[in-house]
């Protein structure tokens, strides 16, 4: 596939429990919000996102870092693409703690960092889901992915250690997209580090 704007469909409004380790592609029109809540607490939900008018121009997780001028997202602040146009404001926020140093788990990253072969990762499902709109697959890249409720401490040492979220049952983040926007969500299936405390559980996507 090539990234060309396609014909796909707007997503209805809706709410879909995906199961561990699920995905979830959708298609966001300008002013639609999209709400993730973690039904069980401490699971993680990647998420990758392109513009529907534009497919090349994606979610850049270091612009918004350079944006906003924080590690993490916040209540009222803004994700931008890779060319600093808005994609999405957070609209409510009941955690506060996501991780914008791009990346999602992989075979590959799970076989380096942990001596374990094809395991399935956030990089499947992403892959899944934008074969599912008809997007190229192959250029998905690591600064397109946010982790929401993903946990990373940033020492003063230099030094990044994934810790277990500190998400409760039925905490919630609210986008609301400031474009149409393609997305693609995974229910993060990582189990060989906290970042899920060992344990996947669902989650909960609503579109409005």
């Amino acid at each position: 596939m090539t990234d060309t704007a396609t014909t796909t469909p707007f997503t209805e409004p809706g709410t879909w429990v995906l199961e561990p380790k699920g995905r979830k592609a959708i298609v966001l029109r300008k002013g639609q919000t999209m709400t993730i809540t973690d039904l069980e607490g401490q699971q993680v939900m990647d998420f990758i996102a392109s513009m529907v008018d534009d497919p090349v121009e994606r979610l850049s997780a270091m612009f918004t870092r350079v944006s906003n001028g924080m590690w993490d997202l916040k209540e009222g602040y803004t994700i931008y693409s890779d060319k600093c146009r808005p994609m999405f404001k957070v609209v409510a926020d009941d955690n506060g703690i996501h991780n914008m140093t791009g990346g999602y788990c992989s075979k590959y990253s799970n076989s380096i960092r942990y001596g374990v072969e094809e395991t399935w990762g956030c990089l499947d499902n992403l892959v899944g889901d934008w074969q599912e709109l008809g997007l190229d697959e192959t250029a998905i890249n690591p600064d397109q992915c946010i982790s929401l409720f993903m946990n990373i401490h940033h020492h003063a040492d230099g030094r990044m250690e994934i810790v277990e979220p500190t998400t409760k049952p039925g905490d919630k983040i609210v986008l609301e997209a400031l474009d149409d926007v393609y997305v693609g969500l995974s229910n993060c299936p990582e189990e060989h580090n906290p970042c899920n405390a060992f344990h996947v559980t669902p989650m909960e996507v609503t579109v409005a």
